[in-house]
């Protein structure tokens, strides 16, 4: 601060030339009540010229006006008033010119403006209250002077008592009395009278400040809070709509729908928890054309009551729920889903409810899906222009690659979730709601790592993969299976050389998590472009238990590929087979088990896709098997085709 101080003694030239150096780059206002922060920045250390500094600059930058807004909050008092206005308005122009802050926040902005609006109401009624004291000691004392006038009187009446020229003489001086105070009296009536107009004007004023405080509060801004919850109803961020409440016909009965609201301290707020509410019965409408009871919305209204101050003021308070849709199974929860989320995307602020668009456009869409998607994931990874593009493909039943080509279309509910996609018995959000599920149940962590490429059909796989070196592989959602994950992989043979395995559901997750399947399968070396498979995966390999459990060796289940086998076994250096079991000399040291051959049918259909289902039922079997005591496994005991199961290890 000392380099300001210097500047304040200035004088002559040197004093103006500083005023117009400020006055065209810098508002001199601010350099004097931030010159301690000012001067305690790092201004020096930064090259504008340098890109990597920019960053750095734009913080500073946006330091600046909040320091500054900080500096105008606290301003109080008639100067501090106006000095509060000009230093609000210079954060402003700051904020405009900073690169990162060219997006004015328009809720501060807001917010100014209320927190202005009450300081007016603060001056207006301060100067209310000091005018009332005003008019309170005017009228007192015109209250005396009036009983000082009611006394003269009584003593004109005593004058008959007294001697004739001694009630003369006391009757002209109370004359001239009574003249001059009837005259104030007149003049002080007439001043009162002004003073209770202009008090009333002021009162006038602080209704008007105050009713405009409401509207932007009570009207505006609890319609904003609503449509924020609409929006966290889809895991967004906060942006809302309050509803009038409307005589709404009762539509069903909730069972414990009564509770006491607790106040938490820490936060200042009331909070009411539900905890063994039940829906007994509903009551529903009659549904048109093609609309499902998945599309039927229905609201809570929730009321309460509370006193402030003894019991002087007592509030009723209502609101409505978000959009609630009641089901029977949880068959119709992504269907259900839909519905909700449509409604708290696009409802209008203020509507009646659930009044809500029937289209609405790509772009709009768009926004709504990346927002779920990164709340139900959990994961900042979201939708980028290259998955939007293949959405709308899907949708549209396009092949442009350019986003701005969809720019224009609407999207309407039946196409949502209505009608099925052509060539596909699924909707559009059934097939969305599906890929979110198996990556918030089984691959957050790939998906945040990258590994997951997810939104690419089989003709964009074979592009991507197509010079690529062998073992080189990409995962990606299925077009056939509704939450479904494919692996497609190079590898040139005289038959072809791009596969693609039959889709994994979040049920085959649950027997074995996608990075043992991959690691099962050593000829998939590199992940889409060029990352090694266990540099991606190790760290998710479920741990080989050395040790026998009980007594018993525990099995293991493992994916294989049956054209691939002999892949397999000259990249692990083993034989080709399908069991392997190292006998136990302390059970059965001549316990004999049959090596099975590889097995030529083929279990990859003509498009190059694994029938996992029949593998892993038939995998299920082996293992219940292995179970069984050593003695009753014999010559029976025959593994499937596509099926590695081993047991190693001895026991003690």
């Amino acid at each position: 601060m000392a380099g300001w101080i210097q500047a304040q003694q200035l004088q002559g030239d040197a004093l103006r030339q500083m005023q117009v150096l400020y006055g065209q780059h810098f508002p001199i206002e601010v350099r004097h009540y931030l010159a301690q922060w000012i001067e305690s920045q790092p201004w020096d250390a930064i090259d504008l010229d340098n890109p990597q500094d920019r960053a750095q600059a734009t913080q500073l930058l946006e330091g600046l006006v909040q320091e500054l807004q900080k500096k105008a909050e606290h301003q109080v008092g008639e100067d501090g008033f106006l000095l509060k206005i000009k230093l609000g308005h210079y954060a402003t122009q700051l904020q405009c010119s900073s690169p990162a802050g060219i997006l004015v926040d328009a809720m501060s902005q807001k917010h100014l403006q209320i927190n202005q609006t009450f300081e007016e109401l603060r001056l207006v009624t301060q100067d209310t209250e000091n005018e009332l004291k005003k008019l309170q000691q005017t009228q007192e004392y015109f209250i005396i002077q009036y009983q000082e006038s009611l006394r003269i009187q009584a003593q004109f009446a005593q004058l008959a008592q007294l001697s004739p020229q001694e009630r003369l003489s006391r009757e002209t001086a109370l004359q001239q009395k009574q003249v001059s105070l009837e005259a104030w009296l007149q003049r002080e009536a007439q001043t009162l009278q002004q003073y209770r107009v202009e008090l009333a004007e002021k009162h006038q004023k602080t209704l008007q400040l105050l009713r405009k405080q409401q509207t932007i509060i009570l009207d505006d801004e609890l319609i904003q809070w609503k449509r924020r919850q609409q929006l966290a109803g889809n895991g967004g961020p906060p942006e809302g709509s309050l509803d009038v409440l409307q005589s709404c016909e009762c539509s069903g009965e909730i069972l414990n729908n009564c509770c006491v609201m607790e106040y938490h301290q820490a936060t200042g707020t009331l909070s009411a928890h539900f905890r063994n509410m039940s829906l007994k019965r509903i009551k529903r409408a009659d549904r048109r054309g093609a609309e499902s009871v998945t599309e039927e919305k229905f609201t809570v209204l929730f009321e309460s009551q509370f006193s402030v101050g003894s019991n002087e003021l007592v509030f009723q308070v209502k609101t409505l729920s978000l959009p609630v849709v009641v089901i029977v199974h949880g068959s119709q929860d992504h269907n259900a889903t839909a519905t909700v989320l449509w409604d708290n995307a696009f409802a209008e602020p203020g509507r009646v409810p659930f009044a809500v668009p029937d289209k609405v456009l790509w772009p709009q869409l768009c926004e709504a899906l990346n927002m779920k998607f990164k709340a139900e994931v959990q994961s900042n990874r979201g939708l980028t222009k290259e998955n939007l593009v293949f959405l709308a493909q899907k949708l549209f039943n396009n092949s442009s690659s350019h986003l701005e080509d969809y720019s224009g279309l609407s999207v309407s509910w039946s196409q949502f979730n209505r009608e099925n996609l052509p060539g596909w018995n699924y909707t559009f959000w059934q097939w969305f709601d599906g890929v979110m599920e198996v990556l918030k149940k089984h691959h957050k962590p790939h998906w945040n790592d990258g590994a997951i490429l997810g939104f690419v059909n089989k003709q964009q796989a074979h592009d991507l993969l197509i010079n690529k070196p062998d073992g080189t592989f990409l995962l990606r959602f299925s077009d056939s299976e509704i939450g479904g994950i494919t692996i497609a992989w190079k590898f040139d043979s005289p038959e072809r050389n791009l596969w693609n395995l039959k889709p994994f559901t979040t049920r085959d997750f649950s027997i074995r998590s996608l990075a043992d399947r991959l690691g099962d399968l050593s000829y998939l070396i590199y992940v889409f472009p060029d990352r090694p498979k266990d540099e991606v995966f190790s760290k998710y390999y479920t741990p080989v238990l050395a040790k026998a459990v009980d007594g018993y060796v525990k099995p293991q289940i493992k994916q294989v590929v049956p054209e691939f086998v002999n892949a397999s076994a000259d990249a692990g250096g083993s034989s080709a087979t399908y069991m392997d079991q190292a006998p136990s000399p302390a059970v059965c040291p001549q316990a004999p088990y049959n090596m099975y051959p590889q097995n030529p049918d083929h279990v990859l259909d003509q498009d190059g896709e694994f029938d996992l289902d029949e593998t892993m039922d038939v995998a299920r079997h082996v293992e219940e098997l292995l179970r069984r005591p050593m003695d009753s496994l014999d010559s029976r005991l025959s593994p499937p085709a596509g099926l590695f199961t081993s047991a190693r290890g001895s026991l003690s």
